[in-house]
């Protein structure tokens, strides 16, 4: 059942936006994240050197305890070491994962140039933020013209 909460515009790094466009990274980590994320469409922005809207995928469940925890149940979904997960918790105390699927990639993906002349004041986010309602019906209208990934969801 779909949400109407807003769907949310993250950024990733090009070789996680690899993992995650190729189906071998099945979770996303986050330090924070929005509540009520399950069954929210993403919108994945690959950050410099790409720096374009390269497509995105829907969340499943949510997992979230302490990075322990959850290293146990997304170390092999996640497409990093142990040791990168442990760096990029460090001094946390409540970590999260995000089951990635319905992943959808655009044939034409919107450099950040093209997003900005299309959206005054767009702004990168530096971990996530809510698509604005414009940006939301431009994106989905993409997502229109390109066949879906297959699912992919693990469990």
């Amino acid at each position: 059942m779909p949400t109407l909460a807003p769907p949310l515009l993250i950024s990733l790094k090009p070789n996680y936006a690899d993992l995650v466009f190729s189906g071998l990274k099945t979770a996303e980590l986050r330090r924070r994240i929005s509540a009520h994320i399950e069954n929210r469409d993403v919108f994945v922005y690959v950050s410099s050197p790409m720096m374009k809207l390269r497509g995105g995928f829907r969340v499943g469940q949510v997992w979230s305890g302490t990075p322990e925890e959850v290293w146990s149940t997304v170390s092999t979904l996640a497409g990093v070491s142990r040791r990168v997960f442990d760096d990029y918790y460090e001094g946390i105390n409540v970590a999260f994962a995000l089951e990635i699927i319905n992943v959808w990639e655009y044939e034409r993906p919107l450099s950040l140039e093209t997003l900005r002349a299309r959206f005054p004041g767009f702004v990168v986010p530096q971990s996530y933020r809510y698509a604005k309602p414009n940006e939301c019906r431009s994106f989905r209208n993409l997502r229109r013209k390109v066949a879906n990934c297959q699912s992919r969801r693990t469990g």
